[in-house]
């Protein structure tokens, strides 16, 4: 059966294709509209820069091209640039050609570089993303795009069919249905797209697994499961405001997009209830280069499938644990948004001259330096905690950073001893009811570990119960932050 075609995607997959589709018909005269070498056994060839000679081709047709000819323009970009007027001659022989017998065989390197009103009367032979899902993974013409389409399939015609992210919001169907949906979205998205230009963020709330593999490749910032602690999830959640900040912060600059990826929101919202404002600022986040992508087995009305129509040619399963991992190093690593947990181990050999210690703060994507902060105005310091939990090798650590001005101070392991006024007094308890009022109200450096009883803090009930029950971990009075201190 005759029909015409176009073979799209890089040069080398586009030749193979063709010279395969070509030599299944031995007998066809082949016409050939392009340049270079060519290992096709043509008819005649033109060069598209012969304006009068293609189009002679439209005579040629009309005068009775010969039953079982093919007219192939090599390389649709090339050929369209040196002949404006080509478009016009091959769409009408791909209109009126297949009933007589002739056939329009059309390669390009992109999808979007054919006319419409062409591709109308083609018929499509995938050789990108990658060969349309059947990939075999040749990676020499990854990261083409940065428009934040996706081939997630095709239509009857073999043409493929795009997902746009900064349009679509939920992906509705059993898991295994939308596991292929959003695998075909995120592959192609990562074999297209450079991280430069997008980087993803992955939660699988009922650990369904539809995101396994994916954090392999360079843009993927995080990738979160139902398994993972509560912690954890909190920290992103203030990293992910900390992000919306920061690119309000930063419009007009050249950041990369992020795609949140949420599959199960209502499990998410059922145990972290404050991922409500995040996902409010991130959904209203489009301007500033945010986008989200619901899924899930059902979804509120409110939300509707906005997936589009598409055949899935291949189950991408076994893809997903391949093609990642191929992507390492192809384009820079994503931009976490947060920093690295604060460290099992510290010793103060790491740290600046003066430091104590690390502060952790997510909201702002960093890590800082902890220091004490001792002036004539703030004069003691108070370190908390139960036993255990490093008081004494805090006053350690302080004598050492202290180094020469040791002297103006008092380090007292304990609350019950005779005190200096003269100088500053550093001084250890299990409670703050145990330090005197006069440095609770005067405090230039403050550390509560973990207390027997969270609900004695002085900074914040919540988050001293969720200190680690670890020496060195605690929360910094001043800042208010979870903070680490250094072994000295």
């Amino acid at each position: 059966m005759i029909r015409n075609f176009a073979v799209v995607g890089p040069g080398r997959a586009t030749r193979e294709t063709l010279t395969t589709a070509l030599a299944a018909a031995p007998d066809m005269a082949v016409y050939r509209i392009g340049r270079g070498a060519d290992p096709l056994p043509v008819s005649a060839s033109f060069d598209p820069a012969d304006q009068p000679g293609c189009r002679s081709l439209l005579d040629w047709f009309e005068r009775g091209a010969p039953s079982g000819a093919v007219l192939l323009v090599d390389d649709w970009e090339l050929c369209a640039d040196l002949d404006p007027e080509l478009a016009t001659t091959i769409e009408w022989i791909a209109a009126f050609g297949p009933p007589r017998g002739v056939q329009v065989v059309v390669t390009a390197r992109k999808w979007g570089a054919l006319p419409d009103q062409l591709r109308r009367q083609l018929h499509g032979e995938a050789t990108d993303f990658l060969a349309l899902h059947g990939i075999e993974a040749d990676l020499t013409g990854i990261h083409q795009r940065d428009d934040l389409l996706a081939a997630i399939g095709s239509d009857a015609r073999g043409w493929p069919v795009y997902l746009d992210i900064t349009t679509c919001g939920s992906c509705v169907g059993p898991a295994a249905q939308r596991e292929q949906l959003l695998l075909a979205a995120l592959l192609g998205l990562m074999a297209t797209h450079s991280s430069v230009h997008l980087n993803l963020a992955l939660f699988d709330l009922k650990n369904i697994g539809v995101f396994d593999g994916l954090d392999a490749a360079p843009h993927v910032a995080f990738a979160l499961t139902g398994e993972d602690d509560a912690a954890l999830f909190e920290r992103f959640r203030d990293g992910l405001a900390g992000e919306v900040a920061r690119r309000r912060e930063h419009t007009g600059e050249p950041l990369p997009a992020l795609l949140v990826c949420i599959d199960s929101a209502e499990v998410l919202l059922e145990r972290f209830p404050g991922y409500q404002d995040v996902l409010e600022q991130l959904t209203a986040g489009r301007a500033l280069g945010v986008h989200v992508l619901f899924s899930g087995d059902t979804f509120p009305v409110s939300h509707p499938p906005a997936w589009p129509s598409a055949i899935p040619p291949h189950d991408l399963e076994e893809w997903a644990d391949v093609l990642p991992g191929s992507l390492a190093g192809t384009s820079p690593p994503a931009h976490v948004p947060v920093p690295p947990p604060l460290p099992q181990d510290l010793t103060l050999d790491v740290l600046p001259p003066g430091g104590i210690g690390l502060l952790d703060v997510p909201l702002e994507q960093r890590r800082d330096v902890l220091f004490h902060g001792f002036t004539a105005e703030l004069r003691h310091g108070a370190i908390v905690g139960k036993p255990g939990t490093g008081k004494t090798t805090t006053l350690r650590t302080l004598a050492a950073v202290l180094g020469d001005d040791l002297g103006r101070f008092q380090l007292l392991d304990g609350p019950g001893e005779p005190l200096d006024l003269q100088r500053h007094i550093i001084v250890t308890a299990y409670t703050w009811e145990q330090v005197p009022p006069f440095i609770r109200e005067n405090l230039a450096f403050g550390i509560e570990f973990r207390l027997d009883d969270p609900g004695g803090s002085i900074v914040d009930v919540d988050e001293a119960g969720k200190v680690p029950d670890r020496p060195g971990f605690g929360l910094s009075v001043p800042h208010r932050l979870h903070a680490r201190i250094a072994r000295p």
